[in-house]
């Protein structure tokens, strides 16, 4: 097989082997080249020291970040404004710490680096020939999608909790089925995970939620039991114990009425998940869109005696506000995954009504104060289409309705792409305004009655409508000074 690695790398590798040491790819990157995917960032590994590394990337004239990582042994060396870890071999030692090693100190063999690494397939290094040094099998475990540890299980995962998240994240981006040996490890060791902080947890989660496998990812966190557990989180100086995803754990097993449900509410979760779109608002929106399903305040029955969850988007989206802010996401990012939720249900009472009806809806978005303007509200009704395709089709749903939808969807977008939120959406500037008008004193409460008409439906959002208008306001405005002053 043919590895295509950047000259950036290839200079770095060179430099090191002319000098007369060791240089190898090691990690992700040459896991992603083996399964014919482009790496993401490249890691090399080298029997030079650190003081060893950066002398030699400064006869060559490569950059260097300093003081980063070096106690680690690690380098970051910068080559053609592109950045590589450089790291002398190493081996660790664990203690109380979930996460970090208690002592690191240099070995002298590329073997020795391998053996301490959390999965076979990620102790894989490939040295500038292209050939690849396996010391765990870790070819056969790639060939056969299969996840297993670099040694016992258990023991790498009391070593650093963290990596039960990666496997979890592993089965997400690579498709890879979970060794037996791994999976009980993991449940032995589920006590550490409360010793790990919640920026870890929540990176690891992210990045699982983004894979291609993203259903396998969230049904192996949640069955071995690592949604359900507590990591650490510094609030006002103090260290606290918060929940993962428990809520996860209580909607697996939970019934749907099997009119228009093939799939218990987890199922279907993970099935409507898997179909969004790969970005985190709609992958997170669709994890917890239904996480009020089965709770007592929206569970009920039909005259069939078949479960329903009425108003459970309302309650799904207050759970999600709570989950996401316990994260500390970001407060728009919080925002808008609870505006998805709370929509989700709005595009299929929609789909097949009349367009006024739908621009009233628009224009009710617009007046919410949920966007800062059109782009914005655009932005999220795409994203909302995306939630609501991918959650139509986890049910029962034919062909025929999932194309009626897109088609609305579609129409939606059009529409929305029109609704101005603010005064800056407006296609005639504040300054073109002014020109007409003679100057910026009624310049404000101008644009609002422009956006107002606008929004409802009574101007066209062009520059030659809303001039007109303006030229009226202003000719209307002129009239009523003159008469005023003739009363005078």
């Amino acid at each position: 097989m043919d590895f295509i690695i950047p000259e950036y790398v290839n200079k770095i590798l060179k430099a090191l082997m002319a000098a007369g040491y060791d240089a190898y790819l090691v990690g992700g990157a040459v896991r992603d080249l083996l399964l014919e995917k482009e790496p993401e960032d490249f890691d090399v590994v080298t029997n030079a020291k650190p003081e060893e590394i950066i002398a030699v990337a400064k006869h060559e004239g490569f950059g260097v970040v300093e003081e980063l990582g070096q106690n680690f042994g690690v380098v970051m060396v910068v080559v053609d404004d592109n950045s590589v870890e450089v790291a002398a071999y190493r081996s660790e030692s664990y203690g109380e710490d979930a996460h970090r090693p208690e002592s690191v100190w240099y070995c002298e063999t590329l073997a020795e680096d391998l053996a301490r690494r959390d999965f076979t397939i990620n102790a894989i290094a490939l040295d500038i020939e292209g050939r690849v040094i396996d010391c765990f099998n870790g070819l056969e475990d790639l060939k056969n999608r299969e996840l297993r540890t670099v040694g016992q299980a258990s023991q790498r995962f009391a070593e650093d909790a963290l990596r039960m998240f990666r496997a979890c994240r592993f089965i997400s981006q690579l498709g890879v089925t979970c060794d037996a040996e791994v999976f009980a490890a993991i449940t032995e060791q589920l006590p550490r995970v409360s010793g790990l902080s919640m920026e870890r947890v929540r990176a690891e989660i992210n990045k699982l939620m983004k894979g291609e496998f993203v259903n396998l990812g969230l049904d192996a966190l949640v069955k071995s039991g690592l949604a359900a557990q507590s990591c650490r989180n510094r609030q006002e100086g103090k260290e606290i114990q918060i929940p993962i995803l428990p809520e996860l754990a209580a909607i697996v097993g939970v019934p749907q009425n099997p009119n228009f449900h093939s799939y218990d509410v987890w199922n279907h979760t993970l099935k409507a998940v898997s179909f969004g779109e790969k970005s985190l608002e709609v992958r997170w929106a669709l994890l917890l869109h239904d996480i009020g399903k089965g709770q007592p305040s929206v569970r009920g029955f039909d005259a069939e005696g078949n479960p329903t969850d009425y108003g459970h988007e309302e309650l799904s989206a207050r759970m999600a506000e709570k989950i996401l802010k316990r994260f500390q996401f970001s407060a728009n990012f919080v925002k808008r995954v609870v505006w998805l939720i709370a929509n989700h249900m709005q595009l299929g009472f929609r789909v097949g009504k009349d367009e006024l009806g739908t621009k009233r809806w628009l224009r009710k978005a617009a007046l919410s104060g949920a966007f800062r303007w059109n782009k914005d509200m655009q932005e999220a009704f795409a994203q909302l289409s995306s939630v609501c395709l991918a959650d139509l089709a986890a049910t029962n749903a034919h062909e025929q309705e999932i194309i009626t939808m897109r088609m609305y969807n579609e129409e939606l977008l059009r529409l929305a792409a029109d609704m101005p939120v603010h005064t800056s959406d407006l296609l005639l500037s504040g300054k073109q305004i002014a020109e007409i008008i003679g100057g910026k004193e009624s310049l404000p409460q101008l644009m609002q009655i422009l956006l107002k008409r606008v929004q409802d439906g009574t101007v066209e959002n062009s520059e030659e409508a809303l001039t007109e208008v303006v030229k009226k306001w202003q000719q209307r405005h002129l009239q009523y000074e003159t008469s005023a002053i003739d009363e005078i």
